[in-house]
Parts: structure tokens; C-alpha cells; sequence
């Protein structure tokens, strides 16, 4: 329930209590021969208003200051004194009130002398329903305080694990990619400007993209593209990797480098110079679906297991950013290595409650 919500039930709440007191004054208090007018019904109206405004200050001051600061932490002794001393506080206040109404309005209501002794018995017997509702009252707004600070730090634990998660993004590849540039530039090729131009829009969509929570599916698309133009123009036009593309991407949202990690594992760790065995990635947007294949044959001579987001990351980035709202499935054969993954692009959560785990590091 929002906060303007919130404040309409209250409202609502006070102006039905003061609605009900001012149609039960209006039969309870004796104006002699005035007692069904106008001016009569003003006059109650006027009076009832300021007890709402009293028992409200009352219900506030109980249940937002003093069940949880010693109610609710089990100081019982204390609280009854300071409730006391709140009715004691307030006595006065209604005492003046009865008096000058009394002698103003010529009322003849309670048909005994009023004291202060009196007052005070009154205002605790017409608080009391009002105390323990203060009490319920404060023990549910301690609750939902508590679970909404729950909630934020656990949004905290998640964007501090999402940023431990990202921070291992592509260093191998960056690398390679790195002297694959220098290399080029050595040799004077005319590759090496494009390839520059390249790095430079990969870093520039890491440092910027990402730190959003979710970007077009179609920049993101874009990305792996550059990416797959750099690997081409590392190994000097021996890539062999075809990369499909169906349905329409520039409409939906996806968060930022979830992709990258399936692609990055198939050029490490598979096989990208054979023309007989290309690098298959395939792409399709149906609906709010989002369908993501790549297979690749393995390179068995490669042993490397440092560096990359590994496919154990890449999960827990998904359990944390679509929790039930995905499949990821794996083929492990000897000689070939496939991921397809399914994703609800229109389920994404900013956060999710969850319990912080360390992450290790890998590939497949």
C-alpha cells in the first residue's frame, strides 16, 4: 500500500470517528430549549472536531513514539509511566476544554461538578480503546518498517553480488583482444583502426550500459556483434562463427552483459578456425520470450580454466535477475558443447530477496 493510500485510510478512519461523536453529542448533550437547532448541532460539531484533534495527538503519540521505544522493546514498566504521564499531560487540556465550553455554551451535560480528577477519569476511559489500538497499530507499522528495511538490504547484498558478478566479465577476452590490436598495429594493418573503433564501443557499452538495470535487447544484440567482429579480426579472418537473428529487438529490454558469457565460453573454449565446424549462435525474440543458442565444437588441446564469467556465474546472475522466470539448458557431448537459454524479457526483477553466497569461478 502506497504512502497516499495510506494517509486516505487515516482520514477516512478519524473522519468516521468524528462523525460518529458528533451525531451521538448531538443527542447526549442538553441545550434546554435549543437542543434541535442549528445552532446546537454547530456547537457539538465544534466540540467533537477538537476531541478528534486531541484523541488523533493521543493515538500518534502513542503508537509512533512510545510502544516502539519501549513497548515494542519489552520496557513495559516504562511505558506505563510515560502513558501516564501523556494522559496526565492531556488532562488539563481537556479540563479547559469542558469548563469554557460549558460556561460559552450553557450546557448542562455531565449534571455534577467537574474536577480534575474527574477529567482525568474520563480521558482514560475514552482513550483506552484508542491505547490499545495504538499499540496494534505501532506493532504493525515496527513490522512493515522492518521488512521494507529487510527488503533494501537484501536489494543492497544483491547490486553488491551483481557487481562482484560483472566485475569478472571478459578480462580473458579483453586481453586477447588487446595484443590481437597491438599486433596489428606492428604490422601496419589496416584493420587496426576498425578493431580500435570496436574496442572502444565495447568499453564504452561496459561502462555505461551496464550499470543500468535493464537496456534495449537491440544494443545489447549490437554488442555481441562487436564482439564477434573483434574475435573475426583477431584470428585475421579464419573466425568461422555464424550469428542468426529473428523477431524484432529494438522494443524489448534485457539486463545488460547476460549474453556475453555463452559466447565468450564457445570462443574460449571451443573451436572458431575450423569452416567445417563454424560457432552457431542463434537469436529469437517471440513475444516477450527470448530464445538464445550456441553451440560449438570443443577444443580439447585448450585446458585453460582461468579467467571468464564461467557458466556457474552466469546462472546465478539469472536466479538473481529473472528468479523462476527462465531455463537454461546445457548438452555436454564429447566432441560439441550447446546452451540454449529461454528468458521472459518482461520478468526481470530490480530485487529479489535472497542469501548472499560466494560464487566460483570456472567455464563449463
Amino acid at each position: 500500500m502506497n504512502k497516499k493510500k495510506i494517509i486516505l485510510f487515516h482520514c477516512l478512519f478519524w473522519f468516521f470517528d468524528f462523525f460518529k461523536d458528533t451525531v451521538y453529542g448531538f443527542q447526549y448533550y442538553y441545550f434546554y430549549d435549543a437542543q434541535y437547532t442549528l445552532a446546537s448541532l454547530y456547537k457539538t460539531t465544534a466540540v467533537d472536531f477538537v476531541r478528534t484533534l486531541l484523541t488523533a495527538a493521543l493515538f500518534y503519540l502513542n503508537a509512533l513514539v512510545l510502544v516502539p521505544r519501549f513497548f515494542g522493546k519489552g520496557r513495559y514498566g516504562l511505558y506505563a509511566l510515560s502513558l501516564l504521564a501523556l494522559l496526565v499531560a492531556f488532562t488539563p487540556v481537556h479540563y479547559l476544554l469542558e469548563v469554557i465550553l460549558l460556561k460559552y455554551f450553557n450546557w448542562a451535560t455531565y449534571g455534577r461538578e467537574i474536577t480534575m480528577v474527574w477529567i482525568f477519569q474520563s480521558v482514560l476511559r475514552g482513550s483506552l480503546m484508542y491505547i490499545l489500538l495504538g499499540i496494534a497499530y505501532g506493532y504493525v507499522v515496527d513490522y512493515f518498517k522492518t521488512q521494507e528495511e529487510k527488503k533494501e538490504l537484501e536489494k543492497a547484498k544483491m547490486a553488491t553480488e551483481l557487481a562482484f558478478l560483472k566485475s569478472q566479465i571478459n578480462p580473458h577476452f579483453l586481453f586477447n583482444t588487446i595484443n590481437d590490436i597491438y599486433s596489428l598495429t606492428y604490422q601496419k594493418s589496416d584493420l587496426a583502426p576498425e578493431a580500435l573503433l570496436k574496442l572502444s564501443a565495447l568499453l564504452r557499452y561496459m561502462l555505461r550500459e551496464s550499470e543500468a538495470d535493464k537496456v534495449l535487447l537491440s544494443k545489447e544484440v549490437a554488442y555481441l556483434e562487436d564482439v564477434i567482429d573483434l574475435q573475426r579480426i583477431g584470428l585475421k579472418g579464419h573466425a568461422f562463427i555464424e550469428f542468426e537473428k529473428e523477431g524484432a529487438t529494438d522494443q524489448k529490454l534485457i539486463s545488460p552483459l547476460v549474453l556475453i558469457a555463452f559466447v565468450e565460453n564457445a570462443f574460449k573454449h571451443g573451436v572458431c578456425d575450423d569452416p567445417n565446424h563454424p560457432i552457431h549462435i542463434n537469436l529469437a525474440v517471440e513475444g516477450n520470450t527470448l530464445l538464445f543458442k550456441v553451440l560449438n565444437w570443443k577444443n580439447n588441446d585448450q585446458k585453460d580454466r582461468t579467467g571468464g564469467i564461467g557458466l556457474v556465474n552466469v546462472r546465478r546472475r539469472l536466479e538473481l535477475l529473472y528468479p523462476d522466470c527462465y531455463t537454461l539448458e546445457i548438452t555436454d557431448e564429447p566432441h560439441t558443447f550447446k546452451v540454449e537459454l529461454a528468458l521472459q524479457l518482461n520478468a526481470m526483477k530490480s530485487s529479489q530477496p535472497n542469501e548472499h553466497q560466494a560464487i566460483p569461478a570456472g567455464a563449463y
